[in-house]
Parts: C-alpha cells; sequence; structure tokens
C-alpha cells in the first residue's frame, strides 16, 4: 500500500476492529463501497444491534477543529444511514495510548429515526466497551 494517509487508516481500523472484538463487541472490517459508503467497521451489540464505525486517525486526530468534527460526524451519520444502522464515531487520537481513542455517540444514538441531532456525547473506547458490554 504506497498512501501513507491509507496505510494509517487502515492500521487504526484494524486496531480498532481487534480491540472491539477482543472485549466482546464483534467488530469487522467493511470494503468500500463507493459513493454510499457504509463506514469502515460494523459493530454489533450483546442485543444484536449493528452499528456503523467510522475511524479516524493520525495527525488530522491531534487537534481537530470544531467544523472538522462536525464534518466526520456528519459523515458517520451519513454513513449509518447507508448502512441501515445506527452510528458511533471513534477518534484514535494521534500518538496517544489507544485507551484514550475517543468514541463519539449521536445523542439519539439508541432510537430509530436520524434526524433531529441535538448534541453528541463523547466516551473512551474503554468506558463505550464496558457500558456497551454491561462489565
Amino acid at each position: 500500500m504506497s498512501n501513507p494517509s491509507k496505510r494509517i487508516g487502515t492500521r487504526a481500523e484494524t486496531k480498532v476492529a481487534r480491540y472491539l472484538t477482543a472485549n466482546g463487541l464483534p467488530t469487522m472490517r467493511r470494503a468500500l463501497a463507493g459513493s454510499k459508503d457504509h463506514g469502515d467497521l460494523c459493530m454489533e451489540l450483546p442485543d444484536g444491534t449493528e452499528v456503523t464505525i467510522e475511524v479516524k486517525a493520525g495527525q488530522q486526530c491531534a487537534n481537530p477543529s470544531r467544523s472538522q468534527m462536525a464534518e466526520w460526524r456528519r459523515q458517520t451519520i451519513d454513513e449509518s444511514v447507508n448502512s441501515g444502522c445506527i452510528s458511533a464515531l471513534v477518534i484514535v487520537r494521534h500518538r496517544r495510548a489507544f485507551c484514550d481513542a475517543e468514541v463519539w455517540l449521536p445523542n439519539h444514538q439508541w432510537k430509530s429515526d436520524v434526524g433531529g441531532l441535538t448534541g453528541w456525547t463523547m466516551m473512551y473506547v474503554d468506558d463505550f466497551v464496558r457500558e456497551m458490554t454491561g462489565e
């Protein structure tokens, strides 16, 4: 793989998928789907609910602007609609421990409609896993 950004993204997606799967949340990488992207990963919660995950990694995550975060959240919602899943956004923070990766969830996360967002909630990936698995 000659594109450094693609290499960083693939490595981050693989790391997130392995971590979530090893901690009781089966997760798989998705193939690219062209203009109707379905997100980077698909995770299954203990109740069978599928979650679309968009992973962001590398230098872009060192200190993202408010507008960049808004764009990533919009992208994640679009991809969750394309895949028919609810969504979560995982940002793997640049040059920090994996446990410091942030998981951003729309406040309507566990409802069926995607419209009318009023805000987002952030938690660290290890807290997210404990919350989702009940452990």
